[in-house]
């Protein structure tokens, strides 16, 4: 089998595997000829595509590490909240997944915008259990990270339902209300005693950062449970690698890579190393580009992440990557879960949001580094307007003259005026609106408490990963990116 997206799926197709439409009580059984209104309420829905079966693809096996039934009968418990059936389903998934010959989370997930959170939810479930087992934890730890998971994100039921789903930008007081889902998932839970403490804590803390920058307790480092770093790790890769109304997901490459710009900052990194070896960078069944101009899709993995076995599309020639010596100098550039097109997306947003006219939002980097500078311009020049400066005085008198930007990206370590003191001085002048991203290549706990206190809204360790920077800036200037990533 092999998967499709969305905006190239076509009549006549064979699905492979059941989709799951939890809010509609309906699915599309394994064997079905898609129809072209089978495909346009697909991509209405969000769907970022389907397995499909062909010719071509007969030979590419995709193993799910659960089974259908469990995933659907998971949504359905979660959507319920029926805490009897999600330990139940809790121990199932853990039983399985330590079964495994081999522990490799490598199907993508099929859901619909609608279907969301209870489907994120049992995904985190399944992502979570696989790091645990490969992690060797006790069972019984396992089991609490199972059911953690599970029940992580059932507090956002207690969060009105015109801010869950609101179409523009969130008010600082809706952003708040939140951020309080994990606070209201743990009271949910705590008079229930099929729930341990353990489980409760972990729940509690799935959203604190490594650097100490999370909530909602603010906790650092060890003072987290590993529970809740394994949830939170596996919490953002499966939010990023979403189709969501207001964005494209991410294929499991870039998730990847966010995730690793974000270690020992937000997250631990033992788990983001765990990860990698339990989530394929390029899982089989998904569409390739080659350096050398050819596509493929991809048959299975190695041993080497980056170099799987391919198939191509134009002989149907299997290439192994990792071996073949005509191939040594070839790697993947691109793999096929995100559209070649921002355009359907736009087009999807316009309707079922509206026409909505947005000026580019403007960045003030500062930073003594020409190269740093760059480096950043390069990540962001794109998508917004950028203003550079090498200094924290020049910093001070452009927003007194010109007025506060969409935000501030700042080095700390600067001459005559560092980065902190740049803040504390504007935050002293009472600016309305100032949003202050720290870059730095200084990492100890006590300059992260410094940030917090001059007012900072995130902290990102030079040397920067490009993508990592980018996407904590949307959730900078953003807040409705996506909830899970903040």
């Amino acid at each position: 089998m092999r998967f499709v997206t969305a905006e190239n799926l076509r009549p006549g197709m064979l699905l492979a595997r059941k989709i799951i439409d939890q809010k509609s009580s309906s699915m599309l059984e394994r064997n079905i000829k898609l129809t072209q209104t089978t495909i346009d309420r697909l991509r209405g829905s969000g769907y970022i595509g389907a397995y499909i079966i062909d010719d071509f693809s007969r030979d590419i096996d995709v193993l799910a590490p659960v089974s259908e039934e469990t995933i659907e009968e998971g949504i359905s418990a979660v959507a319920a909240a029926d805490i009897g059936r999600i330990i139940d389903i809790a121990k199932v998934m853990v039983d399985d997944i330590s079964s495994l010959e081999k522990i490799s989370v490598d199907m993508l997930d099929l859901r619909s915008y609608d279907d969301y959170t209870y489907h994120h939810s049992v995904n985190v479930a399944v992502y979570a259990v696989a790091v645990a087992v490969k992690m060797e934890l006790p069972e019984e730890l396992i089991q609490e990270v199972a059911v953690a998971a599970l029940c992580h994100d059932l507090g956002k039921m207690k969060i009105p339902t015109k801010i869950l789903n609101k179409k523009g930008r969130l008010t600082d007081e809706e952003f708040d209300e939140i951020r309080r889902h994990p606070q209201y998932s743990y009271d949910m839970l705590y008079d229930n005693p099929l729930i341990s403490s353990k489980v409760r804590q972990a729940i509690l803390c799935h959203h604190e950062n490594e650097n100490g920058s999370g909530y909602p307790l603010g906790k650092a480092e060890d003072d987290i449970p590993l529970t809740a770093r394994i949830i939170h790790g596996v919490d953002v890769y499966d939010a990023l690698t979403s189709k969501r109304a207001y964005k494209n997901p991410y294929s499991p490459a870039e998730a990847l890579e966010y995730i690793s710009g974000g270690a020992g900052i937000l997250f631990n990194q033992e788990v983001v190393d765990i990860m990698h070896k339990v989530i394929p960078a390029y899982p089989p069944g998904i569409d390739v580009a080659l350096s050398n101009g050819e596509t493929a899709v991809v048959k299975a993995h190695t041993s080497q992440t980056l170099r799987p076995v391919v198939k191509l599309y134009s002989n149907r020639k299997v290439i192994d990557l990792s071996k073949d010596p005509a191939y040594q100098s070839v790697f993947i550039t691109a793999s096929g879960i995100l559209s070649k097109s921002r355009k359907i997306v736009e087009e999807l947003n316009e309707s079922r949001f509206g026409k909505e006219k947005k000026r580019r939002k403007e960045i003030l980097v500062v930073d003594d580094s020409p190269i740093s500078i760059g480096q950043t311009k390069a990540a962001l020049s794109e998508d917004y307007d950028i203003v550079a400066l090498e200094s924290g005085l020049a910093c001070l008198k452009y927003v007194e003259v010109k007025g506060v930007p969409d935000l501030i990206i700042m080095d700390i370590d600067m001459p005559i005026l560092d980065g902190v003191k740049t803040a504390e001085r504007l935050r002293q002048k009472n600016y309305e609106n100032l949003n202050i991203i720290f870059l730095s290549a200084i990492a100890n706990k006590d300059t992260v408490i410094r940030c917090r206190r001059a007012g900072a809204i995130d902290y990102i360790l030079k040397p920067v990963n490009l993508i990592y920077l980018k996407e904590r800036v949307k959730v900078a200037l953003d807040k409705k990116v996506d909830f899970d990533i903040v």
